[in-house]
């Protein structure tokens, strides 16, 4: 089960090694809801002493959301896209309002 990494404590992620995943969610421009998204593991991360956990959680503002899955050892690192692209229901809500 995924946990916002702000509600891990150290001591949950304390001497383990984790696999992080970045996830790039595109998302519909009208409506800002996912349309796809892309998962890629990046690299693997040791969390060993408090400098570790202290580095992820200033790396972590860098990235629109960050969850923990304690069970699977992974970290997400999710990150929003705005490809131009949207859902055709909402260019049918948005023309009908039109």
């Amino acid at each position: 089960m995924k946990k916002a990494l702000r509600e891990v404590k150290f001591n949950e992620m304390e001497n383990k090694t984790f696999v992080v995943v970045q996830v790039i969610e595109k998302l519909c421009e009208f409506c800002e809801k996912p349309l796809s998204s892309e998962e890629r593991e990046v690299r693997t991360i040791q969390i060993s002493g408090h400098d570790d956990y202290r580095n992820l959680l200033v790396k972590a503002k860098a990235h629109d959301r960050v969850e923990v899955d304690l069970g699977k050892n992974r970290i997400y690192l999710y990150d929003h896209d705005y490809p131009g692209d949207v859902h055709p229901a909402c260019v049918e809500k948005y023309s009908e309002k039109s």
